[in-house]
């Protein structure tokens, strides 16, 4: 996927918790090396009245199908964070997605190397080496589940995301396939997103313009 800006839903309780916006940043970071650079940002979601992630998500995915989008299958991420037991060691990030079903990508964390590409059995090891105590996870395995959807040109993430089965928010990524310039795909998911989510335009506007000022 490409130009992919990630759109979390507010909850002050849960979203403002260091250890989760650690995950997103890590994810968003992994999705940069995936997408060759600046092509992943985060953009927050209004409140609105919905009283949790889940609510958020049905609401959201009511608005896409009314408008025309199609669930094609279901969407998928794992982040887990292993941490060597050797001391000044790097933690390892792991990241499968959806998008990339025969694929794990992973990186060392403070590290300025670029990202391993693996199959979808690195993980599996990963697994073994914790199990000789080589690595341990210290940090809460985060998982987004929800629905994969397609409109003409554009492709739709819409799913949940929890940390240790407690619900933390809502993450949506939204590709328009055709464009590889990051500027140029950024202009329609604005209108994709004004038309489909009902979001004001000048909120749409100076977020991705902050965005695409950094």
């Amino acid at each position: 996927m490409i130009n992919t800006p990630i759109l979390l839903h507010d909850h002050n309780e849960y979203l403002h918790k260091d250890v989760f916006l650690h995950g997103i940043e890590i994810y968003v970071k992994l999705l940069e090396n995936l997408t060759n650079g600046e092509s992943a940002y985060v953009i927050q979601l209004p409140s609105g009245s919905f009283k949790s992630p889940a609510e958020a998500a049905e609401s959201y995915l009511e608005k896409l199908e009314k408008g025309g989008a199609k669930k094609t299958r279901p969407f998928q991420v794992d982040l887990v964070s292993y941490s060597p037991s050797i001391t000044n060691s790097k933690t390892v990030h792991v990241l499968s997605h959806s998008e990339y079903p025969a694929s794990s990508f992973a990186f060392a964390e403070q590290s300025n190397s670029q990202m391993l590409v693996a199959d979808n059995t690195f993980i599996a090891l990963m697994n073994k080496l914790k199990t000789l105590r080589a690595f341990e996870t210290r940090l809460p395995k985060m998982e987004a589940r929800g629905t994969r959807l397609e409109y003409q040109d554009f492709v739709i993430n819409l799913g949940t995301v929890s940390q240790s089965q407690t619900t933390k928010g809502l993450v949506l990524e939204v590709a328009y396939v055709p464009m590889d310039e990051t500027r140029d795909g950024y202009c329609l998911i604005q209108e994709f997103l004004q038309s489909f989510l009902n979001m004001p335009k000048q909120m749409i506007q100076k977020l991705i313009t902050e965005q695409l000022s950094h």
